[in-house]
């Protein structure tokens, strides 16, 4: 038997035969387990295992008294704090025994609420620990980035609802078991990125240009990783970075910060072209798809962007060029992120145009909102933040090699090489 456990999450006063369950098929595996019961009510399900971590000290480390949550389950908010402190109790104490080397992965069990505690929980754990949540609500009817966040969780859809044991049951649940347990099992491949660690950013609009600069990066020793500039992959390559997971950022599309400022659908938060600086990872920058905004279909645009030029990307997606006024708000809001830095940050301008449809001739050429946009972060930008600007559009091959150009030179002033 393994001396490093599979933790299973569950709650103990309803989902206790199906925790049993999925302990006996790790078990039997070759896995040792450990449970968290993150139960509120005073009874146990029969058939429950008897838990490793008590529910009482899930919310005690949550904050809370469980006895008197279950008193007055009842009330109108009892039922929400009592998610709250399970999760954030649960996510510590998970944390805790990973740090202290006592688990090698997780597993978990819920409904709606369960998946809520349970997901929380492994989005404390670093990436590349085994982590997969069996799930009632995991359906195309839910948005699955509440629960995984910008953490590698692997939602199963329980199908059923998880009540009780059955041959359907028994199999689905088998299979997470089996599941979690292969993961567990796999070996640390040899091979390990020897080069710099780069994370780029890449968006629709920019894909050209981010497909011609890997493989330059990379044949140049550099070890690259990509993020989709959908809302999540920019936040995720953020706290990478405050992680010490990544050495530079290309940060080739900075779209995000658009739809956050403008109520795109791959809006980012308040941490994008922020936190990655305030860690001291050096920043290369480029306004990449930032003069639009991704909306959704064209009936449920905004009257406000109505006027402007619009493009219909696909079915589902309506991309809006931004105006001059709109195009210095996002200037002021990039230069008081990037004055924050603690590490260098050049910002490169590609002349010819920020995106795929913003070129000579075609819909989103806009040179007055495009220049607005330069002259705000000339004026706003701290002396020590240059703008460099290149002939040719962002996709194009003199933009490309002159920014990989000026890439290579940060990594020089940052000492990295």
């Amino acid at each position: 038997m393994s001396e490093l456990r599979v933790a299973i999450i569950a709650t103990l006063d309803t989902k206790g035969p199906e925790a049993a369950f999925v302990k006996g098929q790790i078990e039997n595996a070759g896995h040792s387990t450990l449970i968290l019961d993150t139960g509120i009510l005073d009874k146990r399900d029969p058939g429950s295992p008897t838990p490793d971590i008590s529910a009482d000290r899930i919310a005690q480390e949550g904050g809370e008294n469980r006895s008197e949550l279950a008193a007055c389950i009842s009330e109108k908010e009892t039922r929400n704090r009592s998610i709250r402190a399970m999760s954030k109790g649960s996510a510590k104490v998970l944390r805790e025994l990973y740090d202290q080397g006592k688990i090698c992965g997780v597993i978990g069990l819920g409904g709606a609420q369960g998946t809520e505690i349970c997901t929380y929980a492994m989005r404390a754990l670093p990436l590349c620990v085994p982590k997969v949540m069996v799930s009632t609500v995991a359906s195309g009817q839910t948005p699955f980035g509440i629960y995984t966040g910008t953490r590698d969780i692997t939602i199963m859809h329980s199908v059923v609802d998880i009540l009780g044991l059955n041959s359907l049951t028994r199999r689905i649940l088998a299979n997470a078991a089996g599941a979690i347990v292969g993961m567990a099992n796999v070996k640390e491949p040899d091979e390990k990125g020897a080069g710099i660690r780069v994370g780029i950013t890449i968006y629709g609009q920019t894909t050209p240009a981010g497909l011609a600069i890997k493989p330059v990066l990379e044949d140049k020793g550099y070890e690259v990783f990509a993020f989709h500039s959908n809302g999540t992959g920019g936040k995720a390559m953020e706290e990478l970075a405050v992680e010490g997971l990544l050495d530079i950022i290309f940060d080739l599309s900075t779209h995000e910060l658009a739809d956050e400022l403008f109520g795109g659908i791959h809006a980012g938060d308040s941490q994008r072209l922020l936190a990655g600086g305030l860690a001291a990872v050096p920043r290369l920058v480029v306004p990449g798809a930032l003069d639009l905004v991704t909306l959704g279909e064209p009936e449920t645009v905004p009257e406000d962007y109505r006027t402007q030029p619009f493009v219909r990307h696909n079915p589902h997606i309506t991309l809006v060029r931004l105006n001059k006024e709109q195009m210095i708000k996002i200037g002021t809001v990039m230069a008081e992120r990037l004055n924050q830095a603690k590490a260098p940050v050049v910002v490169a301008i590609p002349k010819g145009g920020f995106s795929f449809y913003n070129r000579d001739g075609l819909h989103f050429r806009d040179l007055s909102a495009d220049r607005a946009l330069v002259f705000t972060l000339k004026e706003k930008l701290k002396p020590d933040i240059p703008v460099i600007e290149i002939e040719g559009h962002v996709n194009d091959s003199p933009f490309i090699s002159g920014v990989v150009s000026v890439f290579e030179e940060i990594v020089k002033k940052a000492k990295l090489v």
